[in-house]
């Protein structure tokens, strides 16, 4: 499974638009194909209460930020620091194109349709009852001379689902009418969309397959499943992430790994949040898993967010 796709899920975020009623922020195990090889859902609704998501928010207003959310909300009738509240990206496949992103929002569902139909060289296809439409995607590179689409359908008037193939998006919606097995019928990642949870992030994946040229990867590629889950309670930020391997031994190369990545973070002076977050990780093997820990006050967490605002921008702003 290509990183990518995790990048995808946060950039199709900018393309929700808003009206209706929708569906609560928590993962809905029905809502996603039965044997999906990663899943990762943001609970949005979870995220705008806890003090990082009110930190978030904070910057969102910020005069710089609001400008951008004005356009927005003029051209597409929608705030999604109010109305989106939910993203769930999930793959049944092993390439970045095989992804499917739900998008659980408010929005005018005719609005959407009418933008759509005016993006660069718009088609629409009808499946079933439902009308998966398609345009242009400027901001990706053509391959073998053909440029790559974006592919969009709405469901139920709260779900907009997103892909890069028409046939992808059929068999989420199939998933969505409960017209295909869905992730609620068997036992796959059965840790993710446990009620209660009060997680902001969960995620899961099987069938690792990451490029060996990125070295932060190398926990992954030697772990047969993966799980991630991310909270906040009582002022602390809390992450877990759970690698299992296929036994004891290879877990124990796992865990040396990765206690040699904490040690690379813990060195990097010009990066002071690296180093602190390094201090507030702690990781241990168990049997033929191994579990990466992180615990950090929320405020100490958010100024180092803060810190790594300012570097990046100073960086930005040495190249300009």
């Amino acid at each position: 499974m290509n990183t990518n796709l995790f990048r995808n899920a946060l950039c199709a975020c900018g393309l929700v638009a808003a009206g209706l009623t929708a569906v609560a922020g928590p993962l809905h195990r029905a809502d996603v194909a039965a044997k999906p090889s990663l899943v990762l859902h943001v609970d949005c609704d979870t995220l705008r209460t806890s003090a990082i998501g009110q930190w978030l928010l904070s910057e969102m207003d910020k005069p710089e930020a609001q400008a951008k959310f004005a356009a927005l909300q003029m051209m597409f009738n929608f705030d999604p620091r109010k109305q989106l509240h939910g993203l769930t990206l999930y793959s049944s496949g092993k390439t970045p194109e095989d992804g499917v992103l739900l998008v659980y929002a408010d929005f005018d569902a005719d609005r959407l349709t009418t933008l759509a139909k005016a993006a660069k060289e718009y088609q629409s296809t009808t499946y079933k009852q439902h009308v998966i439409h398609n345009w242009l995607d400027d901001k990706k590179k053509a391959r073998n001379g053909v440029k790559p689409r974006v592919f969009a359908s709405i469901q139920g008037g709260h779900i907009v689902v997103f892909g890069q193939q028409e046939a992808r998006v059929a068999q989420a919606l199939d998933v969505l009418d409960r017209a295909a097995p869905n992730l609620a019928g068997n036992s796959v990642f059965l840790q993710l969309g446990v009620n209660g949870s009060g997680s902001i992030v969960q995620a899961a994946a099987r069938k690792l397959e990451l490029p060996d040229s990125d070295p932060n990867a190398a926990l992954f590629r030697l772990s047969r499943m993966a799980r991630l889950q991310v909270s906040e309670g009582q002022g602390q930020l809390r992450a877990t992430l759970n690698l299992e391997a296929s036994d004891d031994e290879v877990a124990k190369q796992m865990a040396t790994v990765g206690q040699g990545l904490v040690a690379l973070m813990k060195l990097q002076k010009d990066n002071p949040g690296s180093a602190k977050l390094a201090e507030a990780l702690s990781l241990k093997q168990d049997g033929a898993s191994v579990v990466v820990s992180l615990a950090i006050p929320t405020a100490e967490a958010i100024e180092i967010a803060k810190a790594e605002a300012a570097r990046k921008a100073q960086k930005q702003a040495e190249k300009e």
